[in-house]
């Protein structure tokens, strides 16, 4: 056993162990790190991707809104765009799990996917009902209750609770729709940057 300690305590076999055992951990360290960089990569990459999803509806529907063309067909393009957020939930549901490491994003995503499925529900029966007033009442209902589950920027929407038109009751549901999904990415962009 002396021998073994002896001949292992010589400078250069310390050095080559040293250098042995260092470039295996380097090695192990760099596994990781590149690990958890294709992962990150891969949560940005949803992030981008859930983004680009709801914008195409956003806009689609905020030009709905602005035109006053509340006629909305089946097989229009908005309809298309608001089946695909439909499509897409399981798999955003399972990559953020698997990569954002978080259930409050595919959980916000979804409300997102419904609270527009609403808007444009809401949208569609416009053209039906003659009484605006109680199309009017059910928007504010809608941003109201948007408002108290998922409360955001409070300031902001009280100045714009005196909308009198349904366009402008419209604009601001889908301006409150619009600043939870802004929220919901940035928050979630950031704490991958860090």
């Amino acid at each position: 056993m002396d021998k073994l300690l002896t001949f292992l305590s010589q400078p250069i076999i310390v050095t080559l162990l040293s250098l042995v055992i260092g470039s295996y951990l380097f090695t192990l360290l760099a596994e990781r790190r590149a690990k958890r960089e294709k992962i990150r990569e891969k949560a940005i990459q949803l992030i981008e991707e859930v983004g680009n999803d709801l914008n195409a509806v956003f806009s689609r529907i905020i030009g709905h809104i602005r035109l006053g063309d509340f006629n909305i067909e089946r097989d229009s393009s908005l309809t298309e765009k608001k089946g695909l957020l439909f499509t897409k939930r399981f798999g955003v549901r399972i990559r953020s799990e698997s990569y954002l490491k978080n259930k409050i994003f595919w959980q916000r995503y979804d409300y997102l996917v419904f609270e527009t499925d609403n808007i444009i529900t809401v949208m569609k029966s416009i053209t039906e009902v003659e009484d605006t007033q109680e199309i009017i009442r059910e928007i504010r209902e809608h941003q109201q209750r948007l408002f108290h589950e998922w409360p955001i920027d409070k300031e902001r929407y009280k100045s714009a609770s005196n909308a009198s038109s349904l366009s402008d009751e419209l604009k601001v549901w889908h301006s409150m729709i619009w600043d939870r999904a802004v929220w919901l990415l940035s928050t979630n962009l950031k704490a991958e940057l860090r």
